[in-house]
Parts: structure tokens; C-alpha cells; sequence
């Protein structure tokens, strides 16, 4: 990968680094800690490599070594190492986004705007008309079912299929480094007081026969994105229980969480839910993000 087809946003944190004189190895703990997966990572810094002799840097590695450790080990470097690295907000080609906080283990960050108001009023609204049932999977079975443990109403958005929808998922892109391709429909979900999901994970046990089709589409998921799309009365957090870790809903602002790099096992700290709406409602737009390119069956 030669440094002019990074994106923008990755770019700018390559020239970044590599004025600080920042070191490979830093730079690599950086990448990991966000949720780059090992190849797209030795990519990435094969063309910062490419680029050091122009700045005058020096490189601490051979060219081809291998970097990063199992994406479910717990990183050396801590979230404010992590944050050191990168810059406070990141441009991508149609909005500046803030980098408000960052956890090691699982890797989550927390997108501050990476919508306007504006864009998460038009998702409500195309949104209403469209709303059914939420349905989980049945991992046994394979067919979608309605369970107690997720009481909220949903619709999905195609890949481009609005000009909004479309910019927002180019956006994502932008920002995480996984490709437009390889997310899934854009779901809207709305949340009534009282309801809620409970813990559970995104990812696929590949052992159970009901998700050997999911699967097929595109291999294994390996992040989300939440947007949460109008501030919450009360309740409404996203909540990842093993770390102790609450996110509260702010309109405009994205959580995304990391939980598998190829070849590698699910992180179970990724384990999270919503809790239950107090007062009010809530509505959140959600990206899954597969291995490879999704396609519908």
C-alpha cells in the first residue's frame, strides 16, 4: 500500500507521528489498540515506513517484520498512550470528529459528532414509517426470533441507498479504516421507555448451526458502530459489564468497539447491552462491520 491511497484521516496521522518523531513501535500500539486488523496495520506502517525518509526519520524496523499481538490480549500501552498517538480529532473528507475517550481492552472509542444534528433528525424521521419488531437471531435454528431480552422496534438502510446514508457510511469508513464494503445495512433501532437489550455479543459462534449462513456473507463481524442519534431523558446507556464500562447517549456522538482481528477468537470483554430507558426515548443507528466484503443472500 503506497501512503497516497491511505485515507485522508490516516495520512495526516502518519505526517503527524513521523514530524514527533514518534517510534514504529509506538505507532504500531496505536493502530492496534484502535481495532486495525494485522494487515491492513503492516500496511499502514509499511507506508509510513515509505514516507520516513522524506521527513528525515529513521525506522526501528525491517521492512516486512511482523508487529501487533492477538487483538483479545490485553495491550501494553493504556488508553492514554493510545490518545498521545493521535490527534485529538480527525478529519475526514466531510467532517472533523473528536476523539472524546479510548479502553485498551476491550477497544472502544467514543466518537464525539461524527453526526450533526441535522443528519440524526433525517435518520429519525425516514425512519418512523419503517419501524417492526426487533428479532434476534436463533443460533440454533438460524431463524429470527422475538425474545424478551431485546424490546426494541428497528428498520435497516441499505448500503447507499440514501445520499445521507451513503455519506455517513463513507465517513465510518474514513475513520476506522474498514472498508464501505464490508459493513452491513445500516439498522435504526428506537427504544421506548422501558426497553432494552440485554448483554450479549455482535460476533457469530461459528460452532452453532443457525449462523453458518450469516457467516457465509461475508466471514465473521469484527466491530461495531453505535450512533446515537437524540440525547435520552434517562437510561438508554451502552454498557459493557465486564469492564465496568457505562456510555451515556449523546446525539450525535458514535461508540466503536473492536472484538476480532482475522485468524484471531472474539474478545468476551466485548460483551455489552443497552439498559433499560428511564424517561423518554432513545434511538441509535447501528454499523456491523464484517472480515471481508457483505453481500445479502
Amino acid at each position: 500500500m503506497r501512503f497516497d491511497e491511505l485515507s485522508e484521516p490516516l495520512r495526516q496521522w502518519v505526517d503527524q507521528c513521523l514530524t514527533a518523531g514518534t517510534t514504529e513501535d509506538a505507532m504500531a500500539q496505536a493502530l492496534r489498540s484502535a481495532g486495525y486488523a494485522p494487515d491492513l496495520l503492516e500496511s499502514i506502517l509499511q507506508a509510513a515506513l515509505d514516507r520516513r525518509p522524506a521527513t528525515g526519520g529513521e525506522t526501528s524496523r525491517p521492512r516486512g517484520a511482523a508487529t501487533g499481538s492477538p487483538a483479545h490480549e490485553l495491550s501494553q500501552a493504556n488508553s492514554s498512550d493510545l490518545l498521545a498517538q493521535l490527534p485529538n480529532a480527525l478529519d475526514s473528507s466531510d467532517r472533523r470528529v473528536n476523539l472524546l475517550f479510548a479502553l485498551n481492552a476491550p477497544r472502544v472509542i467514543l466518537f464525539g459528532d461524527l453526526l450533526d444534528d441535522a443528519e440524526c433528525d433525517a435518520l429519525v424521521a425516514a425512519s418512523r414509517s419503517r419501524l417492526e419488531r426487533s428479532t434476534v437471531l436463533n443460533p440454533a435454528t438460524g431463524e429470527r426470533d422475538v425474545e424478551l431480552a431485546r424490546t426494541s422496534s428497528g428498520t435497516f438502510f441499505q448500503r447507499g441507498e440514501t445520499p445521507l446514508v451513503a455519506a455517513i457510511e463513507r465517513r465510518i469508513a474514513e475513520l476506522t479504516g474498514h472498508p464501505e464494503e464490508h459493513g452491513e445495512p445500516l439498522q435504526i433501532l428506537h427504544y421506548l421507555p422501558g426497553a432494552e437489550y440485554k448483554p450479549h455479543y455482535d460476533w457469530f459462534d461459528p460452532a452453532q448451526p443457525g449462523n453458518r449462513a450469516v457467516l457465509a456473507q461475508g466471514g465473521q463481524r469484527v466491530a461495531t458502530v453505535v450512533m446515537y442519534l437524540n440525547d435520552v431523558e434517562a437510561g438508554g446507556s451502552t454498557v459493557f459489564p465486564q469492564v465496568g464500562l457505562d456510555i451515556l447517549p449523546c446525539k450525535g456522538n458514535a461508540v466503536f468497539f473492536a472484538y476480532k482481528n482475522p485468524g484471531e477468537a472474539p474478545d468476551p470483554r466485548s460483551l455489552h447491552g443497552g439498559t433499560p430507558v428511564a424517561a423518554g426515548e432513545k434511538w441509535i443507528a447501528t454499523k456491523w462491520i464484517r472480515e471481508g466484503p457483505y453481500f445479502a443472500p
